[in-house]
């Protein structure tokens, strides 16, 4: 029932996820001179690799990224990593962010031959040598998932089921590392059973695109046994632990609304879409029958409810915690 194109993915699970910031530019670059001002000031007072220096580096990575001058953030974050790895080692969490900025920057250029090396080392880190809260590495797990999906879009086809590999695989271990630190009742877990379930839904266009990428995602086993999965039972796989996983955001959504019926309807909403994707009718109908019921008990008109219901294709995959004004609000502007 519902096909999305790369293209339509890319826009639902990313560009409708952040909203649009109008950027005052002469401003920007008032900032920019600014905090240069203030950078040369210290260096001049504390030396060329004072820590010192961090903060306004920080900053200025920052307003360099949103001006897109990526060549100047690229001079600030080298300078910043130069100066937290002599203050404080190789391995401490403080390089995180200037780490996250310097992937950002290659995959802005395109440059993602630099950017997964970039990225392989902060996993290392992340893995091996990983230092504070288990809610912070979780974040930080969360992030290299939309990196390597956004890799999935924008990287050569040839790496396509490296990323979406990749991106499942790390889901679920922050999942399950969620689970064993508590964390279940964090905003930052339903958010990453949302991002498990997204990385299903990919691995399934992965597969039904055929070619390297559905021989990659659907294999077994090593490369020298030569195991795949048939895509039927490949997909059957993916449908049943991706309705899974939205299930288990429908049953802890109510926590973080004020509304639980509300919670539960908007989640049935979702489930139905992912139902619909995979053909599922009957499945389908009943999570739609749920959903409107639940919203129009709450209070919503039935012909608002069934504004929303007439595409379903066009919600946000990226946040499933909204109320029913908020996603009609935001198909509205979609559809506009």
């Amino acid at each position: 029932m519902y096909r999305f194109s790369k293209p339509v993915l890319f826009i639902l699970l990313f560009v409708f996820h952040y909203s649009t910031v109008a950027l005052d530019f002469a401003k920007l670059r008032l900032d920019i001179n600014n905090q240069e001002s203030r950078l040369r000031s210290i260096e001049a007072n504390h030396g060329y690799l004072s820590p010192e220096l961090i903060e306004p580096l920080d900053t200025l990575v920052k307003l360099s990224l949103l001006a897109n001058r990526l060549s100047d953030a690229d001079v600030y974050i080298d300078r910043a990593l130069q100066i937290v790895r002599l203050e404080e080692g190789l391995y401490n969490p403080k390089q995180y962010p200037f780490l996250k900025s310097a992937i950002e920057v290659e995959m802005d250029q395109g440059n993602w031959k630099d950017a997964k090396e970039k990225l392989n080392y902060l996993k290392w880190l992340v893995d091996k040598k990983y230092e504070g809260p288990a809610v912070d590495r979780v974040s930080l797990l969360h992030w290299i998932v939309g990196t390597h999906m956004r890799g999935f879009y924008e990287d050569n086809e040839e790496s396509e089921a490296e990323h979406l590999i990749n991106a499942t695989r790390i889901s679920e271990t922050a999942v399950m590392y969620s689970q064993a630190n508590g964390l279940v009742k964090e905003l930052t877990y339903l958010d990453l059973l949302l991002t498990l379930s997204n990385s299903y839904l990919l691995e399934v266009e992965g597969i039904r695109g055929g070619g390297s990428t559905s021989y990659r995602v659907r294999r077994l086993g090593p490369p020298e046994l030569n195991i795949f999965e048939k895509r039927s039972e490949a997909e059957e796989k993916r449908y049943r632990v991706g309705l899974e996983k939205l299930n288990m955001i429908r049953t802890l959504s109510g926590e973080f609304f004020n509304n639980a019926l509300e919670a539960k309807s908007m989640a049935d909403l979702y489930i139905a879409r992912w139902q619909g994707y995979f053909d599922r009718l009957e499945e389908h109908e009943f999570s739609i029958s749920r959903g409107r019921d639940g919203l129009i008990e709450v209070g919503y008109e039935p012909s608002e409810v069934d504004r929303l219901l007439s595409d379903l294709s066009i919600l946000p995959a990226g946040n499933m915690l909204l109320t029913f004004s908020e996603a009609a609000a935001f198909t509205d502007e979609a559809g506009d």
